[in-house]
C-alpha cells in the first residue's frame, strides 16, 4: 500500500500564526506532502488566507473578514496573537500565496462557506474570484498543485463548472461522513474527521473511484487508524512530527 501523503494544516499552527508565510515556510522545513489553508474575501474582494468565523483573535471582535476591506485588515496584528515573536506579521492573501506555488508538491486550498454566504451570494463571489485567480496564474504546471476544497457542495459545483481541470475535495462534516452526497462525478475526493472515520466510509469512497482523506490527526492512535484504513491524505496541526510517524 502506498503511504499517505502528510500535509500540513494551516502550514505549522504550532509553532507559527495559522495560514501566514511564516507558518507556511515552518512547514516547508519538514518533510510534506502538501499544505492546507483556508480562504475568505474581504469587503472590497480580496482573497484572504484566513480560517475563523471572526477576527477576534486578531483584536477585531465580532466583525468579520468580509466586512472589511483589505486596508483596515492588513492594520489588524496577523502575528502577535500567537506570540510576541511574530508580531507585525504581514496578512497573507491569495496573490501573496501564489508565487510560493512551486515551494510544495501540493496546496489544497479550503474555500470557506457559511449559510449566511451561501445566502447573499458572497460564497459564490469568492468562488468565483478564487478559480479566476488560480487560471489566470501562469503555467499550467504551477495549476496542477492546487485542489480545491469546500464543505459547501455549491462551491465545489461552481467550481467545477469555471474549472474542471482542477481537483476538488468534499469536505464532510462528521454527521455526513457516511451518507449519500449527491453526484461525485465532480469531485477528486473526500475529507473525513479521524474521529467519524470507518472501513464502510474508506469502502463507499473507493466504490465511487474517490480518494479518501482525513483530519486533524495530532496524536499517534489517530494516526494509525488512519494508515490502518489506507487513507490516502493525512492532515496535521504537527506537520513535522506527522513526518516522522509517518518514517519520513
Amino acid at each position: 500500500m502506498q503511504r499517505p501523503w502528510c500535509i500540513a494544516h494551516r502550514g505549522a499552527p504550532e509553532e507559527a500564526p495559522e495560514n501566514t508565510r511564516s507558518a507556511f515556510l515552518r512547514a516547508l522545513s519538514y518533510s510534506i506532502d502538501g499544505i492546507e489553508l483556508d480562504v475568505q474575501m474581504s469587503a472590497d474582494g480580496i482573497p484572504v488566507l484566513y480560517h475563523d468565523k471572526t477576527l477576534h483573535r486578531l483584536g477585531g471582535g465580532s466583525r468579520r473578514i468580509a466586512d472589511l476591506p483589505l486596508d483596515q485588515l492588513r492594520r489588524l496584528d496577523w502575528g502577535g496573537w500567537f506570540h510576541p515573536d511574530f508580531k507585525g506579521e504581514p496578512l497573507m492573501t491569495l496573490d501573496r500565496l501564489l508565487p510560493m506555488l512551486d515551494q510544495c508538491p501540493r496546496w489544497f486550498i479550503e474555500i470557506k462557506s457559511r449559510p449566511g454566504d451561501q445566502e447573499s451570494g458572497h460564497s459564490g463571489r469568492l468562488t468565483e474570484k478564487v478559480v479566476s485567480m488560480i487560471d489566470q496564474w501562469p503555467g499550467k504546471a504551477l495549476q496542477d498543485r492546487l485542489y480545491l476544497l469546500s464543505f459547501d457542495a455549491g462551491v465545489l459545483i461552481q467550481a467545477h463548472k469555471m474549472a474542471p481541470h482542477l481537483r476538488k475535495i468534499r469536505n464532510l462534516a462528521a454527521m455526513e461522513a457516511n451518507t449519500d452526497i449527491g453526484d461525485t462525478r465532480h469531485l477528486w475526493a473526500i475529507d473525513v474527521p479521524i474521529q467519524k472515520l470507518k472501513s464502510s466510509t474508506v469502502q463507499w469512497a473507493r466504490s465511487r473511484n474517490l480518494r479518501i482523506m482525513t483530519f486533524t490527526c495530532n496524536d499517534p492512535g489517530k494516526v494509525a487508524k488512519a494508515v490502518r484504513l489506507g487513507v490516502d491524505g493525512i492532515i496535521s496541526d504537527r506537520p513535522g512530527w506527522l513526518a516522522q510517524q509517518l518514517g519520513r
